[in-house]
């Protein structure tokens, strides 16, 4: 966490640790007001240049005339942020930039990327508004539709969506709901070759009404809250569960009809900060399923070898190497697992599947039923 006393430490003990220098690049919308805009684009600024450090933050809080008020970064890695320098302030399309370098202390550990190819399956269920009649003001019912295929979009290159879901999905914990995913994960690996599932609701999308003087002369502040959920199909897990929330003016009429799926709105100052929350959240997927291991499963055992249901797709490649994992049903949705010692090597590699066989002579004399797994070592 950033601290005045770790500022004096670096002061103190300048020869015993070396702090390094990152720049990055922040914006913001002008109309949310050139204070708020400038500590908008500052925030996400620094939050880029300690993720290139290797850290990983959770929220990035206020900052009031240059320096932190009282607030503090949500940090996990070893990364502490000691000192800023804004290198350039300028104004484009409606947005004020910030190009920032950070001073960031490394610690006494780096925090280590994963560099595994593995690109678990995804399903995305489409984002829901937890209150409609939120929605009035600007008729913006579809707004849940067009975050899921803004989200999508920025999330297709770095991440393998392999379908849809047609229907919303509550995921909030105090909702009548089965725990976990470990029994609809065999829907999800089986018919959707998908392992994960991220959905989200829109809490809050509440506008400050006023008289029509405000509306027609005035700024009318809106809310956006979004609770994002992602979990694993295969153990249940919760990788990633988070609050992201904004506000910013309303740009529009009391009375307009606003057509969310239009480029026009998300170029609106309340548009551009719900995009921006989008990246946030987009670049927090990406790191919550980035280390995750492959685990696929066994279709069938043959003379050639062991098909498995995992391919390129999935980032597979041969000379990738598993390990054989035991599955028996107990009762449906119930599994026990037995963990070995075989080791297997993939020797095709195919879009969908691959064709391994045995790296030993354990494995050469173990036996492989359908529904065993796979996990890469």
């Amino acid at each position: 966490m950033i601290t005045k006393t770790l500022a004096s430490l670096l002061l103190l003990f300048p020869l015993l640790a070396k702090a390094d220098w990152y720049q990055a690049e922040g914006s913001a919308p002008l109309s949310l007001g050139t204070d708020t805009a400038r500590q908008q684009a500052l925030e996400q600024a620094l939050s880029d240049a300690l993720l290139q450090s290797g850290a990983s933050l959770s929220t990035v809080q206020s900052v009031t005339n240059g320096a932190f008020a009282g607030q503090q970064l949500d940090i996990s890695a070893q990364g502490e942020l000691m000192d800023y320098l804004i290198l350039n302030e300028r104004r484009h399309q409606g947005r004020l930039w910030l190009t920032v370098r950070a001073d960031i202390w490394p610690g006494e550990r780096r925090q280590e990327q994963c560099a595994g190819r593995y690109r678990p399956g995804m399903t995305l269920a489409p984002i829901t508004l937890k209150h409609p009649q939120q929605g009035a003001a600007g008729q913006i019912y579809e707004l849940g539709t067009a975050l899921t295929t803004r989200l999508a979009s920025q999330l297709e290159h770095s991440v393998n969506i392999t379908s849809t879901l047609a229907h919303g999905l509550d995921t909030d914990p105090a909702l009548p709901r089965e725990a976990g995913l470990r029994r609809g994960g065999d829907v999800l690996a089986g018919r959707q070759q998908s392992r994960l599932l991220l959905s989200g609701i829109i809490d809050d999308i509440s506008i400050e009404d006023g008289h029509w003087t405000r509306w027609t002369f005035g700024d009318i502040p809106r809310a956006f809250s979004l609770g994002i959920t992602l979990e694993d199909g295969l153990t249940g897990d919760v990788l990633l569960q988070r609050h992201y929330q904004t506000r910013a003016s309303w740009d529009y009429g009391r009375h307009d009809k606003v057509n969310v799926h239009e480029q026009g709105f998300w170029q609106s100052g309340y548009g551009q900060a719900v995009e921006q929350l989008l990246a946030n959240i987009s670049q927090d997927v990406i790191k919550a399923q980035a280390c995750l291991k492959a685990v696929g499963n066994i279709v069938q055992q043959s003379e050639e070898g062991i098909l498995m249901d995992l391919g390129r797709r999935e980032g597979i490649q041969p000379g990738d190497r598993f390990t054989l994992t035991h599955r028996r049903q107990l009762t449906p949705g119930y599994y026990s697992e037995t963990a070995s010692k075989a080791a297997f090597v993939v020797q095709q590699s195919h879009a969908d599947y691959s064709l391994l066989v045995p790296a030993g002579a354990e494995a050469k004399r173990m036996t492989v039923m359908p529904g065993d797994r796979l996990i890469q070592l």
